[in-house]
């Protein structure tokens, strides 16, 4: 795959490689996200955990109630880290949950390497590995996507959470390079971004993940018009997947809907029952 992007970029003019990969740069390296005073507080009341994994270091912070519950995985999305799990956290905890979030390779406090998708969902695999049977998983954007995965994998929930998430990463590419690039330079920018994944980007696709879904129960969380992610994913993902729930959640756009109080109440809810 490598000989074959070099034979490409070598063909294009020096202005036009040098465009594939300013975009290709911003589509790894994700922007740092600090923290709130708010975030701070939450924070301070987790426990964290380094943990080594395929893609580099990732942490985990856990929740917990006197006694313990069973236990919540949040995975968050693209750019994302686990404090923007806030208004998450609390509910959860009241609800009788442990709960558990991600901060992804190159995310939180592992930010300033590159990364992809395809490390969150390794690291969403590990995590559910160690922290052993899991009541509900809840992914958000990417999140959702290394959720699918984790199940294509063999990881078990009871039910999971999916909140505004894209169901194939050749899209998301398309999406990224129709609003950086012209036409022409798209397949080196796929081609590079694949060199990067080590895999074809269609191996993360939904007809590829699809072995995992139909095991559990899952609720479908989508703004109409999220103009990040298209609600046909969610229509898709739904069609998918025998039992599915898909429920529209209007005018909160695509990370908006992670702070309302209605959507986190309907998925905790959901996860309860």
């Amino acid at each position: 795959m490598a000989s074959a992007l070099d034979d490409l970029l070598a063909a294009l003019p020096t202005d036009e490689v040098a465009r594939v990969e300013a975009v290709f740069h911003a589509f790894t390296h994700p922007r740092p996200r600090p923290l709130t005073e708010e975030e701070q507080a939450l924070m301070a009341r987790a426990e964290g955990q380094v943990m080594s994994g395929q893609d580099g270091l990732f942490r985990l912070w856990t929740w917990r109630r006197p006694g313990g519950g069973p236990r919540v995985l949040l995975v968050h999305g693209w750019e994302s880290r686990a404090s923007h799990w806030l208004a998450w956290v609390p509910s959860l905890l009241a609800a009788g949950f442990d709960v558990v979030a991600i901060d992804g390779p190159g995310h939180g406090e592992e930010r300033g390497k590159p990364t992809h998708v395809l490390a969150l969902a390794r690291a969403t695999v590990q995590a559910a590995r160690t922290l052993g049977p899991l009541q509900g998983l809840v992914g958000h954007s990417a999140g959702s996507a290394a959720c699918l995965y984790a199940f294509a994998q063999g990881i078990q929930t009871r039910a999971s959470v999916h909140i505004s998430g894209p169901t194939h990463l050749t899209r998301v590419l398309d999406q990224v390079a129709g609003a950086a690039l012209p036409p022409t330079l798209w397949p080196a920018f796929h081609r590079r971004f694949e060199t990067f994944l080590g895999q074809p980007a269609a191996d993360f696709d939904l007809p590829r993940l699809s072995v995992g879904l139909g095991r559990h129960k899952a609720l479908l969380l989508h703004d109409p018009v999220d103009a990040e992610v298209p609600f046909s994913s969610a229509e898709t993902l739904r069609d998918a997947w025998p039992g599915a729930l898909l429920e529209t959640v209007e005018g909160l756009g695509h990370r908006r809907i992670l702070r309302a109080p209605e959507v986190v109440a309907r998925a905790v809810g959901f996860l309860a029952a």
